[in-house]
């Protein structure tokens, strides 16, 4: 028996969506025919049929200015390597600031701590126009790279558009990421300008990044012009330098005028998570991106002129890309600095109300926070104005539904959505002209060809899961990833299960009444004895406790055949353990079925996310297998290091091994590998290294030690019997770095032989120059180190040549080196490194990058890079 929708659209809804509009029409223009423009479902078939006709009429029907018209609207139709509309020009931000009356709100910034501001389209219009006239002065034009370190704020927004005007590529990552996290990213692009906040505010706190600011503006190109912008309350300060303000910027007398570019000309560059490898630039174009960003808000939200677009996000995650897209439509967009739950978790539905929000999205998690915590926003505020929730990031789980018709209100369309950041748009989701049933996506998004497949690449009967693939292309697939100049990378996201056809990852069902149910992930699927389940379920259930704050379960294939299906839990409650374990089970198995009842439940201080907040459940899958976690995640992609070694050590200590933590994930405080501060040493140690430095070991007497470090001859002896204990522990402190700062730099790396070899390398120079000296000591003075010392020390060292040996035998294997003598190769690196160690100095004419460049070519060389 079919189940009842929860939601069902009045005629004068239907009537009323633009989305009906559209189709009427598509028939009144002759560009399809269509017995019923109210129905969606017939729309979207003809949508993913026609692709052609389709986006060519969105780009009609919205009035995109074209520079110059397309000649062709797609070819060829191959994916990858589709083109659509050969010929075309435009430029994003001018469809960005052609709408709303100049007096009118463009964007409202609201903090956490109440601090309010705004810019209307007029000033927006004006800022964007001087900021592009400002960085053109200073020679910035067509691709050009521009990214920014800020919070959520006004001013991304403006330099983003301002970016755009001139044809430059944007990226961004929030402040609240490390800075070798943002290295990792925006330093991939080697920028032109690099526009930096200086703090952001959470849970009403001011918090001061200018400290990292400083650390992340050594690690990006030397001649990359800086623009400091005072953000989070936070005054800007000679502690981060500086060429340009941001109040200097928007005063330029000369603003510039949009540049029309080709319609996959690069708009902005979002990067993956980064949670197994080095984060991934996925590249978006000017005209898929508008085309994408027209059809989702524009049809399946109904967003235009009158609305107010409140989307809950940060500028980590592609969903700060698709709120400011509200500007397309003429909105007012809404956005948030602070924490969702600060000073309470009714924050974010007294902004809904405060500023009569009309369209508010947000994420399952902070729906079911709400319900957890007793927040009643139909009772005790006016929600008067809102008419949709948008909800993505995870799947809505239908306990969630009910609870919005229960405690926000029963008129109301609450819109599940999922597509992503490879196509910085949607490919399910909701509708005005569409019912929503509980638990489920009201079905697949207009222009996408969507097909469910089993895994020899057949289409599954419907009501069958299998994976989500797109059969056709879409104008908003990326135009490349970064630095994949062949284009290999993008080939194996999408395309090497099934050639020549996009497989996204996720497993899924398509009802025969059309919704879609997201399963997860294929590849974190639980698939027990056969039998498909669904982690959404457990979530639902277990998290219905109030004891319950966060859960992870996982199916773990082991050897002989066997499966695991752990869940960890995280728990407030001081009550009995067993009894808990009793409850979780109980519930779980009532609400879904005793199959979804895991093998153990195991409690846990807390548990590790990516920085956009989602479950790790595949990197937590794969070590509890026995993975190498440095294979499988990047600590710089987490946003609880701590959590994950706690997960780490369970694992080791499941699996009989009790090197714990240490053997498996890089330790000692060097997440920032590239960043060099002064050394930090023990007084002894740090005199030793300076007198070793300058007199030799054996030129070094005790007291001389004892004069350098402040102290007695005695007190020298107080902390060591010898001075050869000296040497070695200094000795030891230095190789010790070199190869923790190593264990990172390989860790953050693509699990592939080239990317880890040029990290590798990258580390050993950058050691041998900001540790020179410690460098050269353990050089001259390995021979003055005592024989059972010498054995120690050589062992540790041996280490960091294992890594580079391995490194280069895995690239030889997979055909990425040529060297017939891979072990010659890597003691010839080895020794080009330690041997810049003598000559270069930080101050010298030749700047660290070229050198680098240079030496990682040089190596590249040795190894014979293909």
């Amino acid at each position: 028996m079919a189940p009842d929708p929860s939601w069902v659209p009045t005629d004068e809804t239907i009537e009323k969506a633009r989305v009906v509009d559209f189709a009427r029409w598509l028939s009144a223009e002759g560009i399809a025919e269509l017995r019923d423009p109210r129905d969606f479902h017939e729309l979207q078939a003809w949508s993913a049929a026609e692709p052609e006709l389709f986006w060519s009429a969105i780009a009609s029907y919205f009035g995109v200015e074209f520079g110059s018209p397309a000649t062709e609207i797609l070819s060829p139709r191959n994916m990858p390597g589709a083109r659509w509309f050969n010929g075309a020009t435009l430029n994003f931000a001018t469809e960005m600031l052609r709408h709303g009356s100049a007096e009118r709100d463009a964007i409202v910034l609201v903090r956490d701590d109440g601090h309010r501001e705004s810019l209307t389209f007029g000033q927006l219009r004006d800022q964007v126009a001087a900021v592009a006239g400002a960085l053109a002065d200073r020679g910035v034009g067509q691709g050009d790279r521009i990214v920014a370190y800020l919070p959520n704020c006004i001013e991304g927004v403006v330099a983003f558009l301002a970016s755009a005007t001139l044809g430059a590529v944007w990226s961004q990552t929030g402040m609240d990421y490390a800075p070798a996290a943002a290295m990792d990213r925006l330093g991939q692009l080697d920028p032109t300008v690099f526009i930096a906040g200086t703090g952001y505010l959470f849970k009403g706190v001011q918090q001061d990044r200018r400290e990292a600011v400083a650390e992340l503006r050594v690690l990006l190109p030397v001649d990359a012009l800086v623009v400091s912008v005072e953000t989070g309350g936070v005054p800007r300060s000679e502690e981060a330098p500086y060429d340009e303000t941001w109040e200097r910027l928007i005063r330029f007398s000369k603003p510039a005028a949009a540049v029309n570019v080709p319609f996959d000309h690069p708009l902005w560059v979002l990067f993956t998570s980064g949670t197994t490898g080095r984060p991934k630039g996925i590249v978006h174009g000017h005209g898929g991106t508008l085309l994408e960003q027209l059809v989702s808000p524009g049809l399946h939200m109904d967003l235009g002129e009158d609305d107010v677009f409140f989307w809950f996000t940060t500028p980590n995650w592609m969903m700060w890309n698709a709120e400011i897209c509200g500007l397309l439509h003429g909105a007012t967009i809404v956005l948030y600095d602070g924490s969702p739950t600060y000073p309470d978790t009714a924050s974010l539905w007294r902004v809904v109300q405060d500023l009569k929000v009309t369209v508010f999205g947000t994420s399952p998690g902070y729906l079911q926070a709400s319900a957890r915590d007793g927040v009643e926003p139909a009772r005790d505020l006016d929600l008067g104005s809102l008419h949709l929730i948008g909800v993505t990031g995870s799947v809505l789980p239908a306990s969630s539904n009910k609870w919005v018709r229960d405690h926000v209100g029963r008129e109301l369309q609450l819109g599940s959505m999922s597509g992503g950041t490879d196509i910085m748009g949607i490919f399910v989701a909701s509708a005005p002209n569409l019912p929503v049933y509980d638990g489920e996506i009201s079905g697949a998004a207009l222009g996408v060809a969507l097909e469910v497949w089993d895994e020899h690449g057949k289409p599954v009967p419907v009501g069958e899961s299998g994976e989500m693939v797109i059969t056709t292309p879409m104008p908003s697939m990326p135009i490349a990833f970064w630095d994949d100049p062949e284009g290999e990378r993008y080939r194996d996201a999408y395309f090497s299960v099934f050639p020549g056809v996009w497989r996204h990852g996720d497993s899924i069902t398509v009802t025969d009444r059309g919704t879609v149910v997201i399963h997860g992930r294929s590849d974190s699927t639980l698939n027990r004895n056969g039998v498909r389940l669904g982690s959404a379920e457990i979530y639902e259930a277990v998290e219905s406790l109030p004891e319950v704050t966060d859960s992870l379960v996982v199916g773990v294939e082991l050897p002989e055949g066997d499966y695991w299906m752990p869940l960890f839990v995280v728990v407030e409650s001081d009550g009995s353990e067993a009894e808990l374990r009793t409850r979780i089970a109980e519930t779980i198995a009532g609400r879904t079925s005793r199959r979804h009842v895991p093998d153990e439940i195991i409690f846990v201080p807390a548990l590790p996310h990516t920085r956009t907040g989602k479950r790790l459940e595949v990197p937590v899958k794969r070590i509890l297998q026995g993975a190498a976690p440095r294979a499988v995640t990047s600590i710089g992609a987490v946003d609880d290091v701590d959590a994950l070694k706690w997960l780490i050590d369970f694992a080791h200590k499941r699996g009989g091994s009790t090197d714990g933590v240490s053997a498996t994930l890089p330790a000692g405080g060097y997440e920032d590998w590239r960043i060099y501060h002064d050394q930090e040493l023990p007084r002894v140690l740090s005199a030793a290294l300076d007198v070793f430095a300058e007199k030799g070991y054996h030129g070094t007497t005790t007291r001389q030690l004892a004069d350098r470090s402040g102290l007695s001859v005695p007190g020298i002896y107080h902390h060591y019997k010898a001075k050869q204990d000296i040497l070695f522990d200094l000795m030891m402190a230095i190789v010790d770095e070199l190869i923790e700062r190593s264990r990172f730099a390989i860790a953050e790396a693509d699990d592939e032989p080239r990317a880890q070899f040029d990290a590798l390398v990258s580390s050993m120079l950058l050691f041998h120059v900001y540790r020179r000296k410690g460098a050269i000591v353990s050089t001259s003075e390995l021979r003055s180190l005592q024989p059972n010392n010498r054995r120690v020390y050589l062992d540790r060292r041996d280490e960091l040549q294992a890594m580079l040996d391995r490194i280069i035998e895995d690239g030889v294997a997979t055909g990425v080196f040529r060297t017939p003598y891979p072990q010659d190769a890597a003691r010839a690196i080895a020794a080009l490194c330690v041997g810049v160690a003598t000559w270069y100095r930080p101050e010298a004419p030749l700047t660290f990058d070229p050198l680098l460049d240079r030496y990682l070519s040089i190596a590249g060389s040795i190894v014979g890079v293909r």
